[in-house]
């Protein structure tokens, strides 16, 4: 039997409806994701141009959420102070130089929070975000804002991490109320008096040859900077030059200096030290050693001032290790 045969017809364009080619579609959506990538990446190179410590601050502020840490502020006294919290486990306080900030941390957060530790790392005042009070600046102020800090956060016994000035408002801490430290790790610690071959203009510099001798300071082997980054940099510093120069002018006075004062602290102690640090030499450590016996002292090669964030992976380790020693460790010199 023989089936009819059914027309078909040809189906006819719509009116307003042109056929578009899949392979249009997809070279049309390429050009606009090239064109956005473009877009994307001169906006970025004219940021790291103009302003690179800004781009270098998101990287530190992504890195920081990615491991949990969140900005806060707190009252202090008379004092809004900011710090950095986040982690589980032991808590331990993070107290940076001068002229730093809570961020100079930021390679050492990493391994910490990893290692079991609540990292607390504060902005003393004039640093950071915290408030930049008319004061003078001394080791004595920063130390009982530091101490009204654990008070009102109702942090007790509390391991103690400080960094240059931040190791010398540590040591005070730990001198005037020994119950609120449990251990301190002291790295490249300022508090004793020696001699400095520059005078205090060395850390406020105000051109670029000036910023390559602080940091010819700060370590060993400084990478060569270009000139739109050391503007950057001396544009920052330039803003908050009145506080370094107030707290220079504190630690030329000498009040506060821990000359003879060691010998009061029987907490453990870790000296963790740059063995080519020129800012604050080594026989520092050594002194401190000789004057807290219970210390223990670790010098690491080819590290500088600037130790806890070029010689990170090779300190905190250390570090971690010293704070989770159980019983404590006590005494003894190495060379790493």
């Amino acid at each position: 039997m023989t089936m009819p045969t059914i027309p078909i017809r040809a189906r006819k364009p719509q009116p307003g409806r042109p056929r578009v080619h899949l392979r249009a579609e997809l070279l049309r959506a390429g050009k606009w994701f090239a064109l956005g990538v473009v877009a994307l990446l001169l906006g970025l190179g004219a940021a790291i141009y103009w302003d690179p410590l800004w781009v270098v601050d998101q990287g530190v502020r992504l890195q920081f959420a990615m491991e949990g840490l969140h900005s806060e502020f707190v009252q202090v006294g008379s004092n809004r102070v900011h710090y950095y919290v986040g982690g589980k486990g032991t808590p331990l306080l993070l107290i940076h130089g001068m002229g730093g900030r809570a961020e100079d941390w930021s390679p050492a957060i990493s391994i910490l929070t990893q290692n079991g530790f609540r990292i607390y790392a504060i902005d003393l005042l004039g640093s950071g975000q915290s408030a930049h009070p008319d004061i003078a600046y001394s080791i004595t102020e920063q130390t009982a804002m530091v101490h009204g800090f654990l008070a009102t956060m109702h942090l007790e016994h509390i391991d103690v991490a400080g960094w240059s000035l931040g190791g010398w408002v540590a040591l005070q801490l730990a001198e005037n109320d020994p119950q609120s430290v449990q251990r301190l790790v002291l790295i490249d610690s300022a508090g004793l008096t020696f001699y400095v071959p520059f005078g205090p203009q060395v850390f406020t510099p105000t051109d670029k040859a000036g910023l390559e001798r602080l940091m010819s300071l700060l370590t060993p082997n400084p990478v060569p900077m270009p000139d739109f980054l050391a503007h950057a940099i001396l544009r920052r510093l330039r803003k908050n030059n009145w506080v370094v120069q107030r707290t220079v002018q504190s630690v030329i006075v000498g009040r506060d200096r821990m000359d003879g004062r060691l010998g009061a602290i029987h907490v453990p102690v870790l000296l963790a030290w740059g063995a080519q640090d020129e800012l604050i030499p080594v026989s520092i450590a050594r002194t401190m050693h000789e004057q807290m016996p219970q210390s223990v002292l670790e010098t690491y090669s080819g590290c500088g001032h600037s130790a806890p964030i070029a010689c990170a992976a090779r300190i905190m380790p250390d570090a971690v290790r010293f704070l989770q020693s159980n019983p404590p460790m006590v005494g003894g010199t190495y060379q790493k």
